[in-house]
């Protein structure tokens, strides 16, 4: 049966230790014979969120650096007409792109629809024994970005265990740990800058830099947008690295975090597509 929160991990009940129990767990290791072993019977501890770290307090100083950031130092105003019709019009024509919408900016805005699903499926399997459940902060990600993950990875305890198939939610069983999902993730990051026309002829990257810079000065929402899309960029890759720690390529975490960071959004993908399955 699928639980309420199909992010988390089913969580295993621990049981309670009394004198009988204890005595019965002597007993059984006492006697191979025994119909109940001491591996049957044995205590199963129920996991729990660890103290507070550095990584917490980052977390935390960047969640809130961005907000005040977004509605008291980004350039532009805040709610101006412009960024609204920007808004409307890129949600009412995803594709092909508007005429009068830069050719970089489109595609950083279509990175929206890749890097949250990628940020789901690295955060999900460490979601057992958190202070906080993974999904409404993960399914708030892809409308809001980091402004929706920040309290969630401010509270969130770094796992190192290996990953084990059994104690994933639906949604990593059946979802996120399917190569086909990340498969699905990398064709659509690759046809990324197509659809965005960077590769058209007479394309003129130097110009469409220049616009883009006039825009982040301009406009409170392509500003805003921009650092967050760089923030989850950078988390993705650092989870990147955490999960390969957890899958048994200890060996190879430095480098695929450096690979993600230079190559973002298609970087984690690709990796979610190659990674080890959970045993």
């Amino acid at each position: 049966m699928i639980g309420v929160n199909g992010f988390v991990p089913n969580t295993r009940i621990a049981t309670l230790s009394t004198p009988s129990t204890i005595r019965m767990n002597k007993l059984t290791s006492n006697n191979p014979k025994s119909l109940f072993t001491s591996k049957n019977f044995s205590e199963i501890e129920e996991l729990q969120p660890g103290p507070f770290d550095i990584t917490n307090g980052v977390a935390l100083t960047v969640w809130v650096s961005l907000i005040t950031w977004a509605f008291v130092f980004a350039p532009g105003s805040l709610g101006a007409d412009a960024d609204s019709a920007l808004v409307q019009k890129l949600i009412s024509q995803p594709i092909p792109r508007p005429e009068d919408v830069n050719e970089i900016y489109f595609a950083i805005w279509n990175c929206f629809t890749i890097v949250p699903a990628v940020l789901a499926a690295l955060t999900a399997p460490s979601g057992k024994g958190q202070r906080l459940p993974a999904s409404p902060f993960l399914w708030g990600s892809a409308f809001f970005g980091y402004f929706a993950l920040g309290p969630y990875f401010a509270t969130r305890t770094i796992r190192t265990d290996p990953i084990q198939k059994e104690d994933l939610g639906w949604a990593s069983k059946n979802i996120f740990e399917n190569r086909v999902f990340g498969i699905v993730l990398s064709a659509i990051a690759i046809s990324i800058p197509f659809s965005s026309d960077l590769f058209v002829s007479g394309f003129d990257f130097q110009n469409a830099v220049a616009d883009l810079s006039n825009l982040f000065l301009s406009s409170r929402f392509v500003a805003v947008s921009m650092i967050d899309i760089i923030l989850m960029s950078i988390l993705s890759s650092i989870l990147v690295a955490e999960d390969c720690n957890r899958r048994g390529w200890e060996d190879k975490s430095l480098i695929l975090l450096v690979g993600t960071l230079l190559f973002p959004v298609i970087g984690p993908s690709l990796y979610l597509a190659i990674r080890p399955s959970s045993k």
